[in-house]
């Protein structure tokens, strides 16, 4: 069994608690703010083993949040370029292809129509033909962008 005075080094302490956060933050919650806190951990216990400097647990405590803090300012856009460079709009729904009556007038820059139940924002596509669709007319969903309906108007 491991010695009480092992946790009490304050460079073996902020060592442990910076690999179970680590482990935590990989293995359960996945890449979020707390692996900012196990990295600064883990550096913090790097520099105290290689300076043989061992202050007080609250001083040790104190350095990680500041080590913590400095590593997510600096770290904050590289992790979010990062968990964001496989994500890719979703272009399938099944609203596409559907045709819908005009129960609002609907241009290219905004509308709104009720179908199914449901008032939808709604807008003309860029490439549409005419400037706007009054109430009544017919027009084929090409897109959902935003929540919004992207018609094409049927001849």
């Amino acid at each position: 069994m491991m010695e009480t005075a092992f946790l009490y080094d304050p460079a073996n302490a902020s060592l442990i608690a910076g690999l179970i956060l680590l482990g935590l933050d990989i293995v359960v919650i996945g890449l979020s703010p707390v692996m900012f806190v196990a990295v600064g951990a883990l550096l913090t216990s790097a520099v105290l083993y290689a300076t043989g400097w061992r202050p007080p647990l609250v001083e040790t405590a104190a350095i990680v949040a500041g080590a913590s803090l400095l590593i997510a300012i600096v770290g904050r856009k590289p992790l979010q370029r990062f968990q964001n460079a496989d994500i890719e709009e979703d272009k399938s729904s099944d609203l596409i292809g559907r045709e819908v009556t005009m129960t609002h007038e609907v241009t290219k820059t905004h509308g709104v129509i009720f179908w199914s139940g449901v008032e939808w924002q709604a807008r003309l596509s860029e490439n549409a033909a005419v400037e706007s669709l009054a109430p009544g007319a017919r027009a084929r969903i090409v897109a959902v962008e935003n929540l919004a309906l992207v018609l094409a108007p049927l001849s």
